[in-house]
């Protein structure tokens, strides 16, 4: 085979039908189509349900009706999955379904609908515009994620000089203070380098500049979690910076027992369970 010419990989389709007749017509179209296609089949959509989370398909075409669960509810379960949420799904529905239901199903999740029955012409196209339209909020979701993540990393950039920084003149301070004592030059030097140590408006300016990244972020977190203390949001930052535990120690001058220990107050603040994951939480902000 042409090195120049790569294998292409088939795309996924999950069809979730009750009726084995509209299921095998699907795949008779995907079939007679000019390129491969990796087909599955779901006979309620429980099993639907269970199929979309293990294989993760390019498509899924629902029946709006089907035994156990229905497709509004499987579209439902799949939205609230961080796995399955990009998936697009196609709802077919027979002629009897009504506007309102329809509007419904596009208001939970599904990108189109398509009317039973349907020709081959019209599901092919339908079903090659949704997977094109995925994949092309996949690849901007992919380039914003770069661009935040270079912006965290220029944050966190700015937190470890600062952090550098105070600890240099904080070594300094302890140095310079026996002799202020008796000399009055050295004194008021020591009191322009405590001014440059102030903390809280060094915070202030960081603050500014996550916000620009990360917009609301404090706004939010406050609201549903009001017991954070300052020294808490902040360390919530970090963790939306994604900061390694050596960087946070290093910003945050405290020992990995500390940190530690911080993040286990936090966890007990936001009522999670020591399964669940701080991380996954704070992302969601």
């Amino acid at each position: 085979m042409n090195a120049n010419f790569p294998v292409q990989t088939p795309k996924k389709i999950l069809v979730a039908d009750d009726n084995p007749d509209v299921i095998e017509t699907i795949f008779q179209y995907f079939s007679d189509a000019h390129q491969p296609y990796e087909l599955l089949n779901a006979c309620n959509g429980a099993i639907a349900y269970q199929i979309a989370q293990e294989e993760l398909p390019d498509l899924i075409i629902m029946d709006w009706e089907m035994p156990i669960m229905s497709g509004l509810e499987v579209i439902g379960h799949l939205k609230k999955l961080e796995e399955t949420r990009h998936i697009p799904i196609i709802i077919a529905t027979g002629v009897q379904t009504g506007d309102r239901n329809l509007e419904e199903a596009l208001e939970g999740g599904a990108v189109d609908y398509i009317r039973k029955p349907f020709g081959r012409l019209e599901l092919l196209a339908r079903s090659k515009s949704a997977m094109r339209m995925a994949a092309l909020h996949q690849k901007e979701k992919m380039l914003m994620q770069s661009v935040i993540d270079a912006q965290n990393r220029e944050l966190s950039t700015i937190a470890l000089q600062v952090a550098q920084k105070n600890e240099l003149l904080e070594g300094i301070v302890k140095k310079l203070q026996p002799i202020a004592v008796k000399n009055t030059v050295v004194r008021t030097y020591l009191k322009d380098i405590q001014s440059g140590l102030n903390l809280d408006n060094q915070w202030e300016k960081f603050k500014l500049h996550f916000e620009k990244v990360h917009p609301q972020f404090f706004v939010r977190l406050q609201q549903k979690y009001p017991a954070l203390t300052p020294n808490e949001l902040k360390m919530c930052a970090y963790m939306k910076m994604n900061l390694s535990i050596k960087e946070t120690m290093q910003i945050l001058n405290i020992s990995k027992k500390g940190l530690e220990t911080a993040r286990y107050r936090i966890k007990k603040k936001l009522a999670l369970t020591p399964k669940e994951d701080l991380h996954k939480l704070i992302h969601q902000f």
